[in-house]
C-alpha cells in the first residue's frame, strides 16, 4: 500500500510537471505596438499598411489590398527553443497561382551576433485558427528572431507564445528605412513564402527597415500614396510602379511621363536629396519568352520611365536613379506567368536593388 502511494504521488508529480512545462505566455505585438514594415506603425489598431485616414482618399482595391500585411514583420529574442505562433486572417487561404503558405503564412528567421540569417521550418495547420509550431530551434538567448506575416491576407490578430519559463521581448530595428511603393511584385507575388519576396529579402541584406507600400494590380503613382510615404524620412524612395502602368488607350506616353514627374516632384519637396529609384518593368526584353505582345508592352512602359529619369538627371537631379531591366536580369525560370516572379526571381530582384542600394545611400 505505501509503494503504490508513492508512486500515485510520483504519477501526480510528473503529471504536474508536464502540464507546468506545457503552459504558455503568449505576446501580442500589436499591443505592443511593435509592427515593422509600415509608417507610423504606432498608430494604427491594426494590422493594416494603411491609416484609417486615407480610406476615404483611395480608389476601394487600393484600401483593400492596405488592409494586407505584406512586408510586415515582427523582431524579439527569447531563449525559447519551441515557438509557437496563432492568429487569424480574414481573407482566402491561397490563390490559382501563388501557395497557401505564401499568401496567408508566416515566415521565422533569425539574425545571430555575428549577422548571419539562419531560417527555421514550422509545422502550420489552417484553419479558423492559423497555428505555426517551431520546435528544437536551441537556446538562441543572442539572436534576434523575426518573423514575417502574411503577404496577401488580412490579420485580424496574431501571438507568439514561448513557454511560460522562457525570456521573451520585442526588440524594434532602427535606422532610416527605404520606402518601396509598388505592385503585386513589390506585394510579394508570387513567392512561396513571406521570407522570399523580394522586399523582405532586401531588408535581410541590407542594415535599413524596409517599410512596403505596394498594391496588386494598383500601383499607380497616385497622389495620396505618395503624400503618405512622403512623409517618411527615408533612407531611399523606390517607385516600382511601371508594372502596372502600361501604355494603353487610356494611358499614353505623356501621361505616364507626368505620373513619374508628379511623384517625384512632390518627393523633392520635403526630400531634396534622398535618392530616388525608378525602376523598370523586372520581366519583358527576352526574346527567349513567346508572348512577343506581353514583352513589348512592357518594354513601351520601361523605354518611358528610362527617358524620365535620364532627363531629371540632366536637368540636374543627380540623386535619380534608375534600375533597368537588365541589371535586375530576370530569364525563363524566373516567373510563374511571366510578370510575377517565383523565388528566384524574386532572389534576382532582391539583388539588384541592394547592389544600386548600397552605392547610393551613403555610409
Amino acid at each position: 500500500m505505501k509503494l503504490n502511494l508513492v508512486l500515485s504521488f510520483a504519477s501526480l508529480f510528473v503529471a504536474f510537471s508536464s502540464f507546468a512545462q506545457q503552459s504558455i505566455n503568449w505576446n501580442d505585438p500589436l499591443k505592443n505596438k511593435v509592427i515593422q514594415g509600415r509608417i507610423h506603425t504606432e498608430e494604427l489598431p491594426n494590422y493594416y499598411r494603411l491609416p484609417e485616414s486615407l480610406k476615404s482618399q483611395v480608389r476601394s482595391p487600393v484600401w483593400s489590398l492596405g488592409t494586407n500585411s505584406a512586408g510586415l514583420y515582427v523582431d524579439f529574442q527569447t531563449d525559447a527553443e519551441a515557438i509557437k505562433v496563432r492568429y487569424k486572417v480574414s481573407g482566402s487561404l491561397n490563390m490559382p497561382h501563388m501557395p497557401t503558405i505564401g499568401v496567408s503564412g508566416v515566415d521565422l528567421y533569425a539574425q545571430d551576433d555575428r549577422g548571419h540569417w539562419n531560417w527555421a521550418f514550422g509545422n502550420y495547420n489552417f484553419a479558423d485558427t492559423v497555428t505555426y509550431n517551431y520546435k528544437a530551434l536551441g537556446k538562441n538567448s543572442n539572436f534576434t528572431y523575426r518573423l514575417y506575416l502574411p503577404l496577401y491576407n488580412t490579420v485580424e490578430w496574431l501571438e507568439i507564445g514561448v513557454g511560460s519559463d522562457k525570456s521573451f521581448k520585442f526588440v524594434v530595428q532602427e535606422g532610416k528605412p527605404v520606402v518601396v511603393y509598388g505592385t503585386s511584385i513589390a506585394q510579394g507575388a508570387c513567392a512561396t513564402r513571406p521570407g522570399l519576396a523580394w522586399s523582405n529579402m532586401l531588408g535581410r541584406a541590407i542594415k535599413n527597415p524596409v517599410i512596403n507600400v505596394a498594391f496588386s494590380g494598383n500601383g499607380r503613382l497616385e497622389q495620396p500614396i505618395i503624400d503618405h510615404i512622403n512623409q517618411v524620412d527615408a533612407a531611399v524612395f523606390i517607385l516600382d510602379c511601371i508594372p502596372n502602368l502600361a501604355l494603353t488607350k487610356d494611358r499614353t506616353a505623356q501621361q505616364l511621363d507626368s505620373l513619374l514627374s508628379n511623384a517625384v516632384t512632390e518627393i523633392r519637396k520635403k526630400h531634396p536629396k534622398t535618392p530616388i529609384i525608378v525602376t523598370e518593368h523586372s520581366s519583358g526584353f527576352n526574346n527567349a519568352i513567346f508572348n512577343l505582345d506581353i514583352n513589348e508592352e512592357y518594354k513601351k512602359s520601361s523605354a518611358v520611365a528610362n527617358q524620365f529619369v535620364n532627363r531629371i538627371k540632366q536637368s540636374g537631379d543627380k540623386n535619380l536613379y534608375l534600375l533597368t531591366n537588365r541589371e535586375i536580369g530576370l530569364d525563363i525560370n524566373s516567373t510563374v506567368d511571366s510578370a510575377h516572379p517565383n523565388d528566384i526571381g524574386m532572389k534576382k530582384i532582391a539583388d539588384a536593388y541592394q547592389k544600386l542600394i548600397n552605392k547610393v545611400v551613403k555610409k
